[in-house]
């Protein structure tokens, strides 16, 4: 999965590189519309921010689209998560930091640090490497790890060497002069070498008591809930789904990436069911829609996928108890 905020700030640098038509027909082909950016915040299956991308690339013709992106990539739009990882007291804590939130923006995902060769390989690890576009991610992975690294070694820094899972001449080319350092290719992920002797390189910019940010604090900061069961992935896929105007169960096992079958497994394991699921996800739909707009209950019942008002009601009463007007008539008292 990855953080919408990330993805939102993808698809505007999209815009600029090649233009908003583009990216728009790219979306469309994956079933997506911008309207599904809730900028409260969220999470989509991270393999469809690697086949927007790949479709903005061909469109374009640009086989290096990850590395240009990663270039114009603001890692402050992670707000507190970049605030918790660059206040860290040195490089080697910064790392650490990263690595543990990193569930906060990529659930799912991992940052992974290893020694090598007295260096101190950090890499990016997904479960995307079977899917159009990955390498476009991976390469843009390199430098946003190098972006927090240079906070504390400066614009100059460079790696020991660079470790890239594409093969392609010209985006490891393009990699190799962008960051100046050589590229060990076809590598099963994205990393880079730092010396062992950099990693007690102090904060030069530590930030004060107020504007320290600390992990307990980082779930609410940023207004995001990771999914850590099948049945939260799916909470959270139904929410886009909602927008998109499709709850289908064959619908919410594409968007991760999975068969019918496997969701179904999945959930069974945890003692639940899509119809369950969706079930809860319609309700607290219901009930926000009835307490906070005007819209009529016919309305409702269809956005909510009721193609008769009577049939919503019933369920709506099922759930509690209430038909949807006395519901909301009820709340509106209070």
């Amino acid at each position: 999965m990855v953080n919408l905020v990330e993805f939102a700030h993808v698809l505007d640098l999209l815009d600029g590189i090649a233009s908003p038509a583009i990216v728009n027909r790219a979306l469309q082909a994956e079933g997506l519309r911008r309207n599904a950016f809730d900028p409260d915040g969220g999470f989509l299956p991270y393999d469809l921010e690697a086949r927007v991308i790949e479709h903005v690339a061909r469109a374009i013709g640009d086989a290096t689209l990850g590395t240009r992106l990663a270039q114009q990539f603001d890692y402050a739009t992670y707000d507190a998560y970049a605030r918790y990882v660059l206040g860290a007291k040195d490089l080697e804590g910064a790392l650490s930091r990263g690595r543990r939130a990193f569930g906060l923006t990529h659930p799912g995902s991992e940052i992974l640090l290893h020694r090598q060769e007295r260096h101190l390989l950090v890499g990016r690890r997904t479960q995307l490497n079977s899917v159009k576009g990955h390498r476009h991610l991976d390469d843009g992975a390199i430098l946003i790890i190098g972006g927090v690294i240079r906070h504390f070694l400066g614009p100059d820094w460079r790696p020991a060497w660079i470790e890239a899972t594409g093969t392609d001449g010209i985006s490891t080319t393009y990699l190799q002069e962008t960051i100046g350092a050589p590229v060990r290719a076809g590598a099963q992920m994205p990393a880079l070498a730092i010396p062992e002797s950099d990693l007690s390189t102090p904060n030069p910019s530590p930030p004060g008591a107020r504007q320290r940010v600390g992990f307990t604090e980082l779930p609410s900061l940023m207004r995001v809930d990771p999914p850590e069961t099948m049945a939260a992935a799916v909470e959270q896929v139904l929410r886009t789904q909602f927008v998109l105007g499709d709850l289908s169960e064959e619908g919410v096992a594409s968007r991760l990436s999975l068969s019918r079958r496997s969701l179904q497994r999945a959930l069974k394991t945890e003692a639940t069911s899509f119809r369950e699921v969706k079930a809860r996800f319609l309700e607290q739909r219901a009930r926000a829609l009835l307490a906070e707009t005007d819209l009529d209950i016919p309305t409702i019942a269809r956005a909510l996928g009721y193609d008769e008002p009577h049939s919503f009601r019933r369920a709506f009463r099922a759930w509690t108890g209430l038909t949807p007007h006395a519901y909301r008539l009820a709340v509106r008292r209070k």
